[in-house]
C-alpha cells in the first residue's frame, strides 16, 4: 500500500517467476492508459530487481505497442541489431552496478521473444462468440473492461504469473459526491466482465 514499495506483482514475480520466457512475468492494463492515480508506482519493483516491474498492456488493436516487426527488417537483421545493442550496454555497465540497465538489456530480450508469442496471445478473435459474450464484449458499456478481463485469462493461461486490472481510471472509484450515480455506472461496466472472468478460470 505504500508508494515506492514493491508492488505485489514485483513480489510475485521475485519469488515465483514466470512459467513463460516469451512473456512478461507481471502484466498491468488499465482501461485508461495513463489516467492512474500514481501511475507506473503502483506497479513498480520499489527496492528489488527493475525487471520485476509490470509492463503496461493495453485494450483495443494494439495491446502490445511496437511489438509487430516492420515489414522491411527480417528476423536475422533484427537479431543482429539487438546484439549488438547488448554489446554496447554490456560493455557500458562492466565496471557499474545498476539495476535499472540489466532491466532494460533483459526486457530487450524479451521484447524480442514476444515477438513471435505475444500476437497470438493477445488475439481476443480465437474466442467463441459465447466466450466474448461472457465477457460483455457485446456491449459497449462493458467491452473495455471486458477485453482486458479476457485478455487476463488469456496471458494467465500462457504462464503469465500476475496480471493487475485497473477499472476507472483517475479517482472514479474514490467519489466523494454524486455516489449512486457515479458507482452504479462504474457497476454495469464492471460487474459483468468480473464475472465473465471467474466463471471462465472455473471453468
Amino acid at each position: 500500500p505504500r508508494s515506492g514499495r514493491p508492488s505485489m506483482g514485483a513480489w510475485v514475480t521475485y519469488g515465483l517467476g514466470s512459467e513463460n520466457d516469451s512473456l512478461p512475468g507481471f502484466v498491468v492494463m488499465e482501461d485508461t492508459p495513463g489516467k492512474v492515480v500514481n501511475g507506473p508506482r503502483n506497479w513498480s519493483a520499489g527496492f528489488m530487481p527493475a525487471s520485476h516491474q509490470g509492463v503496461s498492456v493495453y485494450s483495443g488493436d494494439e495491446p502490445i505497442k511496437n511489438l509487430e516487426i516492420p515489414a522491411t527488417l527480417t528476423a536475422r537483421r533484427q537479431r543482429s541489431k539487438l546484439d549488438l545493442l547488448n554489446q554496447f550496454n554490456r560493455s557500458f555497465a562492466e565496471n557499474r552496478s545498476q539495476s535499472e540497465l540489466d532491466a532494460r538489456i533483459e526486457s530487450m530480450e524479451l521484447a524480442f521473444r514476444m515477438q513471435a508469442e505475444a500476437p497470438t496471445a493477445v488475439n481476443l478473435a480465437d474466442e467463441t462468440a459465447k466466450t466474448q459474450r461472457l465477457y460483455g464484449l457485446d456491449d459497449d458499456k462493458t467491452a473495455t473492461f471486458g477485453r482486458n478481463c479476457l485478455l487476463a485469462r488469456r496471458l494467465v493461461e500462457r504462464g503469465v504469473r500476475f496480471v493487475q486490472l485497473y477499472h476507472g481510471a483517475g479517482s472514479r472509484w474514490d467519489a466523494h459526491k454524486g455516489i449512486e450515480a457515479n458507482h452504479s455506472g462504474l457497476c454495469r461496466e464492471s460487474d459483468k466482465p468480473v464475472a465473465g472472468l471467474l466463471k471462465d478460470l472455473k471453468q
